[in-house]
């Protein structure tokens, strides 16, 4: 039986602060135009920009909004930042990634057979649940 080919992803080592900071630098705004723009406090702001907090969904769909971003990609980056935070000194972090690649459907994500970043797709009685 001939093996199914994985799908390979373009990974990142960039934080999630540190995209957004990139992002609003240059579009040379500061802090405080982006915070209004999400209706945050410009130290929460700078705070998620340096990697020490997080955006709420509201707040990170305010961000795609105001860059003209995907909501999907911003979300995405939002969660495996969380994802890292919460489980950044975890042995068993490394398969529970594997397992939700494998498990995918189990998660309410369709496999795709390309190998394009998006090749997941979230289902859609899921897309208003995650945060």
């Amino acid at each position: 039986m001939a093996r199914q080919k994985k799908a390979t992803y373009t990974v990142t080592t960039q934080r999630f602060g540190e995209w957004l900071r990139g992002l609003r630098e240059s579009q040379e705004l500061p802090l405080r135009v982006v915070a209004a723009a999400a209706e945050m406090d410009q130290a929460h702001l700078s705070k998620v920009e340096l990697g020490q907090r997080l955006l709420t969904t509201e707040q990170a769909c305010a961000i795609a909004k105001f860059f003209a971003v995907s909501e999907n990609e911003i979300e995405a980056r939002r969660i495996v930042e969380k994802f890292r935070l919460e489980h950044a000194d975890n042995p068993a972090a490394e398969q529970a990634i594997n397992m939700l690649h494998e498990d995918s459907a189990i998660y309410g994500m369709k496999k795709c057979n390309h190998s394009s970043r998006r090749c997941r797709h979230m289902h859609p009685a899921l897309r208003t649940t995650v945060g």
